[in-house]
């Protein structure tokens, strides 16, 4: 994010100069990678690129950094204070009770995604240049400016992180506001002679009567701007769950600065009424005119609560491995504006704000109260004691499940129970075909459409997908652990699954599967199991599946879905696993341990074209029979069938790891690794080399 370094001096009074606050910006995990010096008509400012993580946004603007860089200035013993930007208040607004305010409509199936829609109305304004300090800070961050209206607007957002919109009042149709899903039959004007048809479903659009006016509050019809005739404007803040707006700028094809902060970050709504006064103050200040308001009109309809949570102090030693004075603990807390509810002399009971949408553990409390200590003033011991794995001594299923859930969890994935119980349809029945099982009826089901045993978790896991799509939830990670049920040789069997689902409504369908085959390599890594292969699976309702096997026995399922499955919108990924033969194998298994060498590794890549019915793993297979010990790993890097390779054809790229344990690597002796393996492709496969 491109901060400048006099605008953020308005919010904190401290001598410390640019390099310094860059130093400590860096010390609080707000690292600054660059520098630059600006002029405006003989003004001095610096410009500071700083680098925030997508989870911190409640520093993702200027007043957003002063707040944190005041909290470890102050802590640290430096004379500073921060002062908050200033807003109208109610007192010194004119308004006029003749005047008909906006309704907000919301269609019912997007409420779970409208967080917050706030705005209001002013009259009499008049559009004209924006004073030379407001140029400056907007064109100091790379901001064009336009007139006095639309740069106060792009003002407070830098300034306080939320989006906030401008149209011409009098061009707004029916005095309402209408939220719902975009209409493929509407046209969106982007800018003059620019139109692009709203033809996706997960568009928010805000209406008036007639016509789009803008696509979740961050980018403006063009038919509604402000321009030099306005005389009245609508100001309003559109808070969406920030999922909504992740494809709108590929879509569009633009690129627009408040795009840039807002489409792939939470914004937290909090603040929308405080940002609308503020945004009110600096048009009341700027513009000499009479201005008449009309009331704030605020839909909220779930109010976010601040949390409270409990923060012990052994933990925090235990967690940093120093001990740090409860005084100290309590001055951090304070200057981070999370208060104390209550306390005794083992545990503190804190409130955190709601703006830090971050911290929701006492593992996140610990982090901020080492942020602000300073992470150079805690010792590290000469030796560190750690116990790799220490369940899987212990292999009973149960603490296996309990680890392989955990580390499911880690990666972001939700496990759901489905029912037992279904229907037999053409798919459950094809898939009893290539099992070559039959189905489990039950004598007197409690549902006469659901009277047969599963027999794959899959059906299952497809319902919860379409529960969640219909409810505009498009990027779904799911797992379930569950028994299926048939029939085979007459006898009745009863087994164990896992299954792995991801659902991306906009996807990379290599990057998904990779992604997919990713996290049954981290399962296998965990349990250490090493020794597998991998096949082409015929499976029935997987598109492109592969085989895993360990001793030659299926163990995984891996694949995308047909697109005959479920609905034609869903872009589905699946990982069945046997559960009772993955028990099984990590129960057999020893785990040993190598130490990490102490030498540096090394990457190369190696693309290549080979015959199309040529499989990675016999790629991989021959490799290893090298039995090259330089090399610790090969993966996958790109995969690519189509332009510019031949028919029948498809290309390559594969990633080497070389390690060696006793000494660094040469180049020369890499290079000669790589090129037995180009000979043995060359010779084997009939491969052809390609220079990237």
């Amino acid at each position: 994010m491109i901060i400048s370094y006099n605008w953020i001096k308005e919010y904190i009074s401290t001598d410390f100069n640019v390099n310094q606050i860059s130093n400590t910006l860096s010390d609080i995990g707000l690292p600054v990678k660059n520098i630059k010096k600006i002029f405006h008509n003989e003004m001095k400012d610096y410009i500071l690129d700083v680098e925030i993580t997508p989870n911190r946004t409640d520093a993702m603007s200027h007043y957003g950094i002063a707040r944190d860089l005041y909290a470890v200035l102050k802590f640290r013993g430096n004379k500073v204070l921060l002062s908050k930007p200033p807003i109208i208040s109610d007192d010194e607004k004119i308004y006029n009770s003749n005047i008909d305010y906006f309704n907000i409509k919301i269609f019912e199936k997007n409420k779970y995604f409208i967080k917050r829609y706030s705005g209001m109305s002013i009259f009499q304004v008049k559009i004209d240049n924006s004073p030379d300090w407001l140029i400056f800070r907007l064109k100091s961050i790379g901001i064009k400016t336009i007139n006095n209206i639309i740069d106060i607007t792009n003002f407070v957002s830098n300034e306080l992180g939320l989006p906030i919109h401008v149209f011409d009042l009098d061009k707004i149709k029916g005095n309402k506001i209408l939220i719902k899903n975009s209409n493929k039959d509407n046209i969106f004007h982007l800018k003059e002679n620019v139109k692009k048809k709203l033809n996706l479903e997960n568009f928010f659009v805000i209406y008036d009567e007639k016509k789009p006016l803008s696509i979740a509050g961050i980018i403006p019809d063009n038919r509604s701007i402000v321009n030099k005739n306005t005389k009245n404007i609508f100001l309003g803040i559109a808070c969406f769950d920030f999922s909504v707006n992740h494809s709108i700028k590929k879509y569009l094809n633009i690129d627009k600065q408040s795009q840039n902060i807002f489409e792939k970050r939470k914004i937290e709504p909090y603040q929308s009424l405080f940002a609308l006064n503020r945004t009110s103050f600096l048009i009341n200040q700027i513009i000499n005119t009479k201005k008449i308001f009309s009331k704030i009109i605020d839909f909220y309809p779930t109010p976010n609560k601040p949390l409270i949570i409990k923060l012990r102090y052994k933990r925090i030693k235990n967690i940093l491995g120093n001990s740090i004075s409860k005084n100290k603990i309590k001055k951090i807390l304070s200057l981070l504006e999370i208060t104390i509810k209550s306390e005794d002399h083992k545990c503190l009971s804190v409130i955190v704000p709601i703006y830090r949408t971050d911290v929701h553990r006492e593992i996140d409390l610990i982090e901020e109260i080492l942020r602000i200590y300073g992470v150079n003033k805690i010792k590290i011991p000469n030796k560190v004691k750690i116990s790799p794995l220490p369940n899987f001594f212990h292999k009973t299923e149960w603490n296996i499940q309990k680890i392989l859930i955990g580390k499911l969890i880690s990666y972001g994935f939700k496990e759901i129970i489905s029912s037992t119980m279904r229907n037999m349809d053409k798919y459950s029945l094809l898939l009893n075909y290539f099992m070559k099982i039959k189905e489990i009826s039950v004598i007197n089901p409690i549902n006469k459409n659901s009277k047969f045993l599963r027999n794959s978790l899959l059906f299952g896991m497809i319902d919860s997908v379409s529960y969640n799509y219909d409810r505009g939830i498009n990027n779904i990670k799911f797992f379930e652990i569950g028994k299926i049920y048939y029939k085979k040789n007459g006898k009745l069997f009863e087994k164990k699954k896992l299954g792995i689902l991801i659902s991306k409504k906009y996807h990379i369908e290599n990057e998904n599967f990779f992604y997919l085959k990713g996290i049954i390599e981290q399962i296998f890594q965990k349990s250490g199991i090493i020794n597998y292969t991998q096949k082409y699976s015929n499976h029935p309702l997987l598109k492109n599946g592969i085989s895993i096997l360990y001793n030659n026995k299926n163990l995984v399922e891996l694949g995308k879905l047909k697109k005959i499955i479920g609905k034609n919108n869903h872009i589905l990924f699946y990982a069945e696993i046997d559960w009772e033969y993955l028990i099984s194998i990590i129960q057999e298994v020893n785990v040993i341990f190598f130490p990490l060498s102490i030498y540096p590794s090394s990457k190369r890549d190696l693309s290549f074209i080979v015959n199309d019915k040529i499989s990675f793993e016999e790629i991989n297979q021959l490799i290893k029979n090298q039995k090259d010990k330089l090399i610790k790993k090969i993966r996958i890097y790109d995969f690519y069938q189509g332009k510019n390779i031949p028919n029948s054809k498809k290309s390559y790229t594969i990633n080497f790891l070389f390690e060696s344990e006793k000494k660094t690597l040469s180049n020369e002796e890499i290079r000669s690794s790589m090129k037995k393996i180009e000979n043995t492709l060359i010779e084997k496969l009939d491969a052809e080399i390609r220079n990237k």
